[in-house]
């Protein structure tokens, strides 16, 4: 079955149905080459060729495939792909319009009215994500929800010389939130 059909096309970025589709292989023949572990199903309606590693960045970029409109890996993803937190999340976090919605249980939105998707948002290899800096100021602003894993996240990311204190106030001036940010920002400097 694999051989009728031009799977090395893929790559080694996750695929949607649609572009499998647009690649010539259907729906029966997907189903064949799941059986037969030529492609593997990684989320809802994605897969990934068997010989690519799965890592946080093919997740990332699996979400947001299926995630229409326009997104950001953002706040708990973020942090632990800087190496920000211990915590282990079992969804990928993504910013995204107010009117943004997911199905996919692995998915968490953070769902914004604005954005600002000019401002400390990075390309990365298919996927985009929020900077260092914009992370930590988003997961400060959000401490109810997060309570101090972004006090926790601008400490160590300072000890660390990941960035500096004056990067950290010059997003959350961007952002709005220097007032929130400049009492933390001063207690560690």
């Amino acid at each position: 079955m694999a051989g009728r059909y031009n799977i090395d096309k893929i790559g080694d970025s996750p695929i949607t149905r649609k572009e499998l589709e647009r690649l010539g292989i259907s729906r029966n023949a997907l189903d064949a080459l799941l059986k037969e572990d030529k492609l593997l199903r990684i989320g809802r309606g994605v897969y990934q060729l068997p010989n690519v590693e799965l890592d946080n960045e093919s997740l990332y970029r699996a979400a947001i495939k299926r995630i229409k409109g326009k997104s950001a890996v953002c706040l708990m993803s973020a942090l632990s792909q800087y190496n920000l937190t211990d915590e282990i999340t079992k969804q990928t976090w993504l910013l995204v319009n107010a009117d943004g919605r997911s199905y996919h249980k692995d998915i968490r939105l953070y769902r914004s009215r604005n954005p600002n998707w000019k401002i400390g948002i990075v390309k990365a290899d298919g996927y985009q994500i929020t900077s260092l800096e914009r992370t930590i100021v988003d997961a400060i602003k959000l401490k109810k929800k997060f309570g101090n894993l972004g006090i926790g996240a601008l400490k160590k990311a300072l000890k660390e010389k990941l960035t500096t204190a004056s990067k950290i106030m010059d997003m959350a001036t961007k952002l709005d939130a220097d007032e929130l940010v400049l009492p933390y920002l001063q207690a560690l400097t």
